[in-house]
């Protein structure tokens, strides 16, 4: 019988919504510990039997194969930096931490001490996105001319104007870190390295805090491949997330108008629509993803998407 892999989670609310679920569906996981400050005021299913705690350091005295850390970027960099001396294996979420430099810092510290450690880049592990890799990398329809990303999203924290981290760049949220990180990781793994050239935003001022409400930049990448990339925030509705690329032979898009950042894309090439498998196992369409981050990150070591992650946020720090 094979031996379960023990898990433990920081943070209850995408810890809970996003990444418990899909240690639950699978026999070879265990949840074997929950950590959040406000722990109390989750209810877990009653057959569940872990450890709860309200500081996230006892965890690291238990038993756990692999950590997931699912908090705000000023608390995962503690937890990274703790974890320096345990070296459990990690899995985390973007930002890496509040800062380029020290993300920069901690990735080369796991690298140096062959800790294993990865994050959790949605659309990197997302079926349609790696297609596209494999018809890219295949040249059937030719080189890549141009690409354009255009998403428009609901940010419920600004439209309140509540003074969280989500909407305060230099705690790791506004729509650089948590909405264009995803975007300049995805854009590296089809087109190669990104390089900024124009950049446009338009901000809002509210409670001392300069929010980002549009932003705007073109890209150059290997190969002379250019594209233009827009990201803004609106009132109401669903998100709208879509990436056309033109090639010399065809025009591939792939869209999503849905409130599910994952599930519901559709892909035409050259106007006809494209089905693929499309496993949505979950409520929240991202455990799928988290489902296939977390197999590979057990069968093998790869620092590819900490390496996508951290030059994304290097680009973004120097937006900022």
């Amino acid at each position: 019988m094979k031996k379960k892999i023990n898990f433990a989670i920081v943070g209850s609310n995408f810890g809970i919504k996003g990444y418990l679920p899909v240690i639950q569906k699978n026999s070879n996981f265990k949840i074997a510990a929950l950590s959040s400050r406000n722990i109390g005021n989750y209810k877990l299913d009653d057959n569940i039997k872990i450890n709860l705690e309200t500081n996230w350091k006892e965890i690291f005295n238990k038993k756990i194969d692999i950590i997931i850390s699912a908090v705000p970027p000023k608390v995962q960099e503690q937890i990274l930096l703790y974890n320096l001396k345990f070296k459990k294996r990690i899995i985390c979420e973007k930002p890496i931490t509040c800062n380029y430099l020290k993300s920069k810092k901690i990735v080369q510290l796991y690298k140096k001490n062959n800790i294993k450690a990865d994050i959790n880049l949605t659309f990197v592990n997302h079926p349609y996105f790696l297609l596209l890799k494999k018809i890219i990398d295949s040249k059937i329809y030719g080189n890549v001319l141009n690409y354009s990303v255009r998403w428009s999203f609901v940010s419920r924290d600004y439209n309140l104007k509540k003074k969280t981290w989500k909407v305060q760049a230099k705690l790791g949220g506004g729509i650089t870190n948590i909405f264009l990180t995803h975007v300049f990781s995805y854009c590296e793994l089809l087109f190669g390295k990104n390089i900024l050239s124009k950049t446009i935003t338009e901000k809002d001022n509210f409670k001392k805090i300069r929010f980002i409400r549009y932003f705007e930049t073109c890209v150059k990448n290997k190969n002379n491949i250019s594209g233009r990339i827009v990201l803004k925030t609106k009132r109401t509705g669903n998100q709208r997330h879509e990436l056309r690329i033109k090639f010399d032979k065809s025009l591939i898009i792939i869209k999503n108008n849905s409130k599910d950042w994952s599930k519901n894309f559709h892909m035409k090439i050259n106007g006809k629509k494209v089905k693929i498998k499309d496993k949505n196992n979950y409520i929240d369409g991202r455990s799928n993803q988290i489902e296939v981050l977390t197999k590979n990150f057990i069968r093998k070591k790869s620092y590819k998407n900490l390496d996508l992650c951290l030059n994304a946020e290097k680009l973004i720090h120097r937006i900022k």
